[in-house]
């Protein structure tokens, strides 16, 4: 079963009554070309380009006044996100936190082959992850880094992949 997420080029929608681009630190140039296309016509557009996020707990938190845009825009309001495939569906699972429905949030190409992925012995998330198998950094096991995602957790799925022989190790492959 997989359940890799497609990207498809971003669209602008001009039907929107406003517009939020919200960008990975390195990632300005892809959103403002983009962007461009609503200055045009005279459209209301915001922009945040995001280097640093506060950690509360086991989670990452937008800086305030993301939020406060997410919180003040109006309903027939697009987020077009741009940046790594884990920043994308964390500032997803935020926009669907403030009210926004799924449709609303559009995800551009991610800007690596990089991955978050889950343990699924002991629930640790990793990140940046290119090649497969990996050694997971929480129970130390060897994980298959499947093309199963999870929507909720933004990360691929890691299993053990020599739970019957520990000594059988195979090649890395990258991702």
């Amino acid at each position: 079963m997989k359940s890799k997420p497609s990207y498809q080029p971003v669209e602008i929608d001009l039907t929107a009554s406003m517009s939020l681009f919200v960008g990975e630190e390195g990632r300005s140039d892809a959103m403002t070309e983009v962007s461009e296309k609503l200055e045009a016509d005279k459209k209301t557009v915001l922009h945040f380009s995001l280097s640093d996020w506060a950690t509360e707990g086991s989670g990452k938190l937008p800086p305030q006044a993301l939020l406060n845009a997410m919180a003040s825009l109006p309903m027939s309001s697009k987020i077009y996100v741009f940046g790594s495939e884990a920043f994308l569906w964390d500032i997803h699972q935020f926009a669907l936190g403030a009210g926004f429905m799924s449709e609303q949030v559009k995800l551009n190409e991610p800007a690596s082959s990089a991955r978050r992925v889950f343990c699924t012995h002991c629930y640790t998330v990793m990140e940046d992850i290119v090649e497969t198998p990996i050694h997971c950094q929480g129970c130390g096991l060897l994980l298959l880094v499947r093309d199963h995602f999870s929507r909720a957790h933004g990360a691929y799925v890691g299993l053990n992949i020599n739970a019957e022989d520990p000594t059988e190790i195979p090649e890395k492959e990258a991702l």
